[in-house]
């Protein structure tokens, strides 16, 4: 079939995006799971312990995994003039085309947020609102997702200035750790619950649908938005 396929001279088009969101609702799902399991009970095992944070961290890395996927298939799909997902855009695909030949905004130097700016200016869109409750939680995503990759060990008290500034950041956003006492540290014990990895995942759909609205496209992970339930 593949042979045939070739011959033809059509290949099916593979994204990775949706598949990134899809493993952050399961990750979510699965954390939510353990918390209720365990609600009652006055001591968690470390492996019990282990898995929750393996969930939630998991989460994490896929929601914004999912974020730049969906901005690179995006541009990828402007520069192999694939139209299908990005039609609606018009000339501006040859655009996009040429400036991400030019490696703008392609490489490492450019943040995900950066990388959604440009395309909203490039496409002749609104631009995001940096004040906006949307973009600042996606803020706060991609900050607590680059502080467990590139982590490094903070002071076991709750009280050090440095953990009470990050409590305040994400205060209100999400219900906190119920496997972890009162009196550990907010990063990164109590942060890292099944409120986190629910907030994480809305947070990045809405994101992205919000980015996908004003491009006037469909984003790719609406075929399986249905599946993206996080408890």
């Amino acid at each position: 079939m593949l042979d045939l396929i070739e011959r033809r001279g059509w290949m099916p088009r593979f994204y990775y995006s949706h598949y990134h969101i899809m493993a952050a609702a399961y990750f979510a799902r699965e954390s939510a799971h353990l918390e209720y399991e365990h609600r009652d009970k006055e001591s968690i095992s470390s492996d019990v312990f282990c898995r929750h944070r393996a969930y939630v961290t998991g989460c994490l890395f896929s929601t914004v995994s999912f974020l730049e996927g969906q901005i690179n298939e995006i541009f990828t799909d402007a520069a192999e003039d694939q139209r299908d997902n990005i039609h609606a855009l018009g000339d501006k695909i040859f655009l996009l085309a040429e400036m991400w030949k030019l490696g703008v905004p392609r490489t490492a130097s450019y943040s995900i947020l950066r990388k959604y700016e440009i395309l909203l200016a490039l496409a002749e869109k609104p631009s995001l609102d940096r004040g906006d409750a949307t973009y600042q939680d996606v803020k706060l995503l991609i900050w607590l997702r680059n502080a467990l990759i590139h982590y490094e060990p903070v002071s076991s008290s709750s009280t050090a200035p440095t953990s009470q500034e990050q409590e305040q950041k994400f205060r209100g956003k999400f219900a906190l750790n119920p496997l972890t006492g009162s009196k550990t540290p907010f990063f990164p014990e109590r942060c890292l619950s099944h409120g986190c990895a629910k907030w994480a995942v809305e947070s990045s759909i809405t994101f992205v649908d919000q980015c996908c609205s004003r491009l006037e496209i469909e984003p790719v992970f609406s075929t399986v938005r249905n599946s993206l339930t996080t408890t």
